[in-house]
This record gives structure tokens, sequence and C-alpha cells, in this order.
């Protein structure tokens, strides 16, 4: 019986076609790792140097305690944001759903924000953490 598993072997390594280098350099491009795509370079952050916030609304809010109070915030700088990772924060904290198109910031002030009224600098960061830059304050009222 072992004898006859090693002549259907050899049978059928005779029966398949001959490797040529051509399909050997198929097989070892495909099994190469793959480069991974450029990262873009980062933009300079030195060209924001200066940040203001040119406009922004809405400019007051109501002030709620109910949890589920949200108030979408809008900014627009002086310059484009465009491919740095900018935010709007108020009073040191980062809003939420942060979105940038061209020189426009926008965020959601959760409920926690609007729980106290007062007046609140509203701002624009550069970074993950808003650790890199950050603009000009701007007074946003909670009433």
């Amino acid at each position: 019986m072992f004898v006859a598993a090693i002549a259907g072997t050899l049978a059928l390594a005779a029966c398949s076609p001959p490797q040529n280098a051509e399909s050997e350099a198929a097989k070892a491009e495909a099994s190469a790792p793959v480069a991974e795509a450029a990262t873009p370079a980062a933009k300079p952050i030195d060209a924001l140097t200066g940040l203001k916030i040119v406009g922004y609304g809405p400019t007051t809010a109501k002030a709620s305690t109910a949890s589920d109070a949200r108030v979408d915030v809008w900014a627009t700088a002086d310059r484009s944001l465009e491919g740095y990772q900018a935010s709007l924060w108020l009073n040191g904290q980062q809003l939420e759903n942060a979105a940038v198109s061209g020189v426009t910031a926008t965020g959601t002030l959760p409920a926690s924000l609007l729980a106290t009224p007062g007046t609140y600098p509203l701002e624009i960061r550069i970074g993950e953490n808003g650790e890199l830059l950050t603009s000009e304050k701007v007074d946003f009222v909670i009433e």
C-alpha cells in the first residue's frame, strides 16, 4: 500500500507542468511584502501662526441642564484649515463631532458645557489634543 501511494505521488508529479522562471518570479512577487502608500507630508504649522477667528455662530446659547442638550457651533478662520487636524474648543474642552472644510471648523457643544451660564473662550486648536497651535480666542456666551 505504501508503495502504491509513492507511485501515485510520482505519477502526479510527472503530470504537473514544469516550473519556469517566469512563474517562479510571479510567485515571489505575489509573496513579497507590499510597500505602504506614501503618507502625504504634514503641512507646516508655522503657516497658521497668528490664526484668527473672523466669524462664528451662534454667538450665544441657552443654558440647559437637560442631558440631551446640544448646540452645533461653527467658526471661520482667516486662512484655510485643510490638511490640519483642527477642532473647536470651548473653555478648554474639545467640542464633539469636529469637522473642517476650507476655512470653517465645526463642532457640537455637549450638555456639560451648557449647564453653567457665563462667557467662555471659543478657539480653534491644531493637533490631536490641540497642543500644536491655538487661535486667538473669541467670547461665546451661555445665557
